[in-house]
C-alpha cells in the first residue's frame, strides 16, 4: 500500500469512526461496526490501530486539531477584542454546525466522565500554551485591563459562550417544535444566533 493509499485509508477509518462513536460513545462503539462502515476487513482495522481504545483517542486527537487550529487563528488573528469575540463566536458555531458528530462525541465523552477528553487536555496544556480558552481570556483582561470593558470573569465568559453555542446544536429538535417559525430555515437561524449571542456578550461587557 503506498502513502497516499494509506492516507486514503485513514481518512476512511477517521469518517466511520466518528459516527459511530458518535452515536454509541466509546463504550457502546465496536470495532467490527466501524471496519463495516469504512469498508475495511476487522484484521486491518486492528492493524493499524491495534484496540478500540487507540482509535477512539486518535479520533479524539482529529476532532480536536479540527477545532482548536480553526478557533486559535480566529483569536489570534483579530485586531480587537471586539473582533476577536465575534471572530470566536462565528467561527464555533461554524465548526459545530459543519461537525455535528463532533458535538455528539463530546457529549458522550463528558457523561462517561471525561477521562480521554481530560487527559488530551491536560497533555495540550503542558505542550501548547496557545489553547483557545488562553488565548481568550488573555484577549479578555488585556481589554479589561485597558478599561475597553467591564471586569467580568474572563473564563465564566468563556464556558457562557461555550454553552450558549453548543446547545441550540443539542436541543435543534425541540427548538424546531417549540418555534418553528424561528428554524424554519437553519442556515438563517445559526446566523440570527451567531449575531444575537455576540450582541448579547458584547452589549453586557460594554462599559
Amino acid at each position: 500500500m503506498d502513502e497516499q493509499q494509506k492516507q486514503e485509508t485513514e481518512a476512511r477509518i477517521f469518517e466511520a469512526a466518528v459516527e459511530v462513536f458518535a452515536q454509541k460513545g466509546e463504550s457502546g462503539a465496536r470495532m467490527q461496526e466501524i471496519a463495516d462502515r469504512a469498508g475495511l476487513n476487522k484484521s486491518l482495522l486492528h492493524y493499524y490501530y491495534r484496540s478500540k481504545e487507540r482509535l477512539y483517542g486518535k479520533v479524539f486527537e482529529f476532532v480536536k486539531q479540527r477545532f482548536m487550529g480553526s478557533l486559535n487563528t480566529a483569536l489570534q488573528e483579530a485586531p480587537t477584542f471586539e473582533d476577536a469575540l465575534r471572530a470566536f463566536i462565528d467561527r464555533y458555531i461554524d465548526t459545530l454546525a459543519s461537525n455535528p458528530h463532533f458535538i455528539r462525541i463530546m457529549v458522550h465523552e463528558n457523561l462517561s466522565g471525561g477521562h480521554t477528553v481530560g487527559a488530551k487536555f491536560r497533555e495540550m496544556m503542558l505542550t501548547e500554551p496557545d489553547t483557545p480558552v488562553q488565548i481568550f481570556m488573555r484577549r479578555m483582561q488585556a481589554a479589561i485591563d485597558a478599561g475597553e470593558i467591564r471586569p467580568v470573569d474572563p473564563f465564566q465568559t468563556f464556558v457562557t459562550i461555550l454553552g450558549s453555542s453548543v446547545f441550540p446544536f443539542l436541543a435543534y429538535p425541540t427548538l424546531s417544535v417549540v418555534h418553528p417559525e424561528a428554524t424554519a430555515d437553519k442556515e438563517a437561524f445559526i446566523a440570527a444566533r451567531k449575531q444575537h449571542l455576540f450582541d448579547l456578550i458584547f452589549e453586557g461587557l460594554r462599559i
